[in-house]
């Protein structure tokens, strides 16, 4: 069973391979028993007294809570923040009942002397080794409460020494891995800027002795596109407290009477091999659960992506040429990025205006969409929604729909201004537009792009009690406005976009179809950007462009090389195919059909990580599906000489015999078990040197 209540209020949490125990112990506090591998004997957990004598050390920081409120002689960060009309800033509880629901587990918890009451949610996906947690907190009086923290979980790992992996980046540095050891106080990773941001990813990764194979991970991830919090305290009493939800900084919720606040849902999960099971069990989890429907088990197209063949110089001909081109190599999703609307030159003037610029394209978009359907191919486009040019004509009919200050000038980022999201007519504007877009036009992909961060936090509409609700309000109202269009256009596929991989969350997955994880397609960057992704995201998710080399400052490297590369991922072709040559253009052709013959491995398939540059001197990675493995080894340059490396795939039959194939040419046979054990020789002799290799069961 998934949920199991025992004696004296204890509840266990099973998942296939993973158990989650919690229990209402005897003075009244709802209390975290334990996080770890299967145990299915809930006798074993105890409903013991604490018993704590050392009175200057307050017993509500030392047990291990998995509901903590601020105040109450608590001095650790709590996962609750409140203050009643009268001024009582605690909230004091106890337990008023717990109810199973299918799979779902909750809990009551009623303020003792306040018409205050928190349900913590708990459901389990018990074939992914995944635990949800959410919180909804109602106001059952009369009177206004004000939530100042609503974090979506509350959870602790015994001990400490604890290692955290996370992503500490920019713009153009998405995903760069960082690890750190956690050896006192509190860690903290958060966004203050409207959105999910590049300093960090609404995740964890938690491990003391672990590696790809092998260890205990602890990992969670944020379903939240907004301001996001995460706390890892380790506390003196040897066990490391665990915080995450909506950013409290700036944060005031007032909860009318009757009123229900809902925080989005916190997925934790455990792995005891290592990172690879990790990945693995995320990517599962993402599209069985998460994932739209039906493009969850649909492989993403092979698209091509206009930016870099003529960036704002979009026009109906050179648009026309660059479709005949993408048809020959083999592309079945046209996309044209910036420039096509309003009077959009550059950067600086036209978002907000979603109608198609009739100098550029005289005729309507008729012309290229009859011509792609003539190859078979779809057309998407390039939107930016949510924001605004000063010069433009939406911003100069309604400059009061900007989040902006009565008595200062709004601050501009990117030569624009954010559209106030908690604004219903804005939301309907912005629904209403891109709806009479799709319908004037056939048009069957959105790439959403998203520029800059949320300033001037105040709105023309909200009484300024209520300007601290804003970054709460504002990621409702994206939510609202994607999940409308989406209802209204189900068969349109959408990219999630923001700056590159400013909005990879958990939170936008159920509304996109995929990511772009970063604006810098340099190969080799890419290299590490695509492996700090994987962690946690599913490479389904992950849009890969071919782009130009040696030209606007970047590095010149072979297109084989740049291929491969993007063949790990949901293949895109981003680059200049007007300066193509023949050979080029015959070595995109070979490699977009024969990508189409694995992209179901890649997209699908389990997920081996199974070199690292920084480490191992090459990269390595590893797609499979039971059967036939695609292996693709990369290397940025020879290392006194070392040009042959041993990779050891993993996840093969040991007693079946694989055919190994590089870049198509047969090697010889070797046995599942020989392969895994003693390992899989590769030549790799200059640099940004690459090869894919198949290995095909006889």
């Amino acid at each position: 069973m998934a949920i199991i209540i025992g004696e004296n209020n204890v509840f266990l949490l099973n998942t296939k391979n993973c158990s989650y125990s919690i229990s209402v112990d005897r003075e009244g506090l709802l209390r975290h028993l334990y996080w770890g591998s299967r145990i299915d004997t809930i006798e074993d957990f105890k409903n013991e007294p604490y018993v704590w004598e050392q009175g200057f050390h307050s017993i509500y920081d030392v047990k291990r809570e998995e509901c903590s409120s601020f105040g109450t002689m608590r001095f650790k960060e709590t996962s609750f923040k409140v203050a009643y009309a009268d001024g009582t800033r605690d909230f004091r509880y106890r337990y008023a009942g717990h109810t199973i629901e299918k799979d779902e587990l909750t809990i009551t918890l009623e303020d003792t002397e306040y018409p205050l009451q928190m349900c913590l949610h708990y459901k389990v996906y018990e074939d992914v080794d995944i635990i949800e947690k959410r919180r909804t907190v109602k106001n059952c009086g009369d009177e206004v409460v004000s939530i100042e923290r609503l974090h979506s979980g509350e959870c602790s790992l015994p001990g400490v020494g604890w290692n955290l992996k996370n992503f500490n980046g920019m713009w153009n540095s998405d995903f760069d891995v960082f690890e750190q050891r956690i050896t006192g106080g509190k860690t903290v990773l958060e966004s203050l800027r409207g959105a999910t941001g590049h300093v960090a990813n609404p995740s964890f990764i938690l491990y003391q002795n672990a590696g790809e194979t092998y260890g205990e991970v602890y990992y969670g991830a944020l379903a939240w596109s907004g301001n996001f919090k995460i706390v890892l305290e380790q506390t003196p009493y040897e066990y490391l407290n665990i915080l995450a939800g909506v950013n409290d900084t700036d944060f005031e919720w007032r909860l009318t009477a009757g009123a229900t606040l809902e925080t989005p849902a916190l997925y934790l999960g455990y792995s005891p091999d290592g990172f690879d099971r990790m990945s693995n069990a995320m990517g599962e989890f993402a599209r069985r659960y998460v994932m739209p429907q039906p493009m969850a088990g649909k492989p993403l197209s092979v698209l091509f992506n206009s930016w870099e063949a003529t960036y704002f110089n979009v026009n109906e001909q050179a648009q026309l040429q660059l479709i005949e081109k993408a048809a020959q190599i083999g592309v079945e999703l046209f996309v044209m990025d910036d420039g096509w609307f309003g009077q959009r030159k550059d950067d600086h003037a036209g978002l907000g205006d979603w109608q198609v610029n009739v100098v550029k394209f005289p005729n309507g978009l008729a012309p290229l969409t009859r011509k792609l359907k003539s190859y078979g191919m779809r057309f998407g486009l390039w939107i930016e929604p949510e924001m605004v040019n000063p010069d433009s004509e939406l911003y100069r009919a309604h400059p009061d729909w900007v989040y902006h200050y009565a008595s200062r000038p709004v601050m501009e980022g990117r030569y624009q201004y954010m559209l106030d999201l908690t604004r219903r007519d804005v939301q309907d504007y912005i629904i209403g537009e891109i709806d009479r877009l799709l319908k004037e036009n056939e048009i069957s992909y959105i790439k959403w792009d998203m520029n800059r961060g949320l300033s001037e936090v105040a709105s023309a509409l909200l009484d300024r009690s209520e300007f601290k609700s804003i970054w709460y309000r504002h990621t409702k109202g994206f939510y609202h406005i994607i999940q409308s269009l989406r209802a209204l256009h189900p068969e349109v596929e959408w990219e999630a976009c923001a700056s590159g991989g400013g909005r990879v969350d958990y939170g936008a997955m159920p509304y996109f179809d995929e990511f772009w994880p970063s604006d810098n397609t340099d190969p080799l960057d890419r290299l590490s950007i695509q492996e700090g992704y994987s962690y946690l995201y599913p490479i389904k998710y992950m849009r890969a462009w071919v782009t130009d080399s040696g030209n606007n400052g970047k590095r010149a490297m072979p297109l084989l090389f740049r291929l491969h590369i993007s063949m790990c991922g949901a293949l895109g072709i981003g680059l200049n195919l007007n300066e193509c040559t023949e050979e080029d253009s015959k070595l995109l052709e070979k490699y977009v059909a024969l990508y189409k013959e694995i992209r179901s491995i890649i997209q699908f398939g389990q997920l081996h990580r199974l070199a690292s540059l920084p480490v191992d001197g090459l990269q390595a990675v590893q797609y499979e599906n039971g059967e036939e493995s695609v292996l693709f080894a990369f290397l940025d340059h020879p290392s006194r000489w070392r040009t042959t490396f041993s990779v050891r795939p993993r996840g093969l039959d040991a007693t079946t015999c694989y055919r190994v194939e590089i870049e198509g040419q047969q090697q010889q046979k070797y046995s599942g078990a020989f392969l895994m054990n003693n390992g899989l020789s590769i030549s790799l002799n200059h640099d940004y040197s690459s090869c894919m290799v198949r290995l095909l069961p006889e």
